[in-house]
C-alpha cells in the first residue's frame, strides 16, 4: 500500500471510529434516560460520559480515538509497521469477542460494545463500516511482525504516559 493510501485508510479509520463512538454514546445515553427516567441536555451528558463510572468503558474509545488523531497529526506518512500496529490497537479493542485481549482498563469495553452491537442497528452498521476500512490496513501478520510488535508497545507506550 502505498503513503496516500494508508494515510487515507488511517483518516477514514478514524471517522469511522467516531462514528461507532457517537452511535455508542448514544445508546449508552438512551439507556441511561431510560434507567433514570429524565432527558439529559448535552452538556449533563458530557459531564456524565466523562465523569460517571457507568460510563469508563466507552473511555476506551474515546481514548483510542484521541491517539489515532494525534497520530496522524504527527505522523504525515505512516510506515506499513506503523499502519499495522494502528489496526492491531483497533482490532483488540473492537475484534470479535473471543479474539478479545482486553489487559487494564479495556476489560469493560467488550462486554458492553458487543451487547450493543447485537442489539443496535447504528451501532452494528458503524461496526461495520469499521471493520471494512480495517481490511484496507496491512496485516500485522503481513509485515515485519517484530516491527509491529514494537510499533504496538510504542503506542501503548505512549497511551499509557498520557493518561
Amino acid at each position: 500500500m502505498d503513503h496516500t493510501g494508508k494515510t487515507n485508510a488511517l483518516q477514514e479509520l478514524a471517522a469511522g471510529l467516531q462514528d461507532l463512538h457517537r452511535a455508542l454514546a448514544e445508546r449508552a445515553r438512551r439507556d441511561y434516560e431510560r434507567e433514570h427516567h429524565s432527558l439529559l441536555n448535552p452538556d449533563e451528558f458530557l459531564h456524565l460520559l466523562v465523569t460517571e463510572p457507568r460510563f469508563a468503558w466507552i473511555r476506551s474509545l474515546s481514548e483510542l480515538m484521541v491517539d489515532l488523531d494525534v497520530f496522524l497529526r504527527a505522523d504525515p506518512s505512516p510506515t506499513e509497521d506503523e499502519a499495522a500496529a494502528v489496526r492491531a490497537e483497533v482490532e483488540r479493542l473492537i475484534g470479535a469477542p473471543e479474539q478479545a485481549e482486553t489487559p487494564g482498563a479495556f476489560a469493560m469495553f467488550p462486554r458492553r460494545f458487543w451487547a450493543y452491537v447485537r442489539e443496535d442497528p447504528h451501532v452494528a452498521v458503524a461496526h461495520a463500516g469499521v471493520k471494512q476500512v480495517l481490511q484496507r490496513l496491512p496485516e500485522p501478520a503481513s509485515v515485519n511482525e517484530a516491527d509491529v510488535l514494537h510499533e504496538r508497545h510504542r503506542w501503548a507506550e505512549v497511551r499509557r504516559h498520557r493518561r
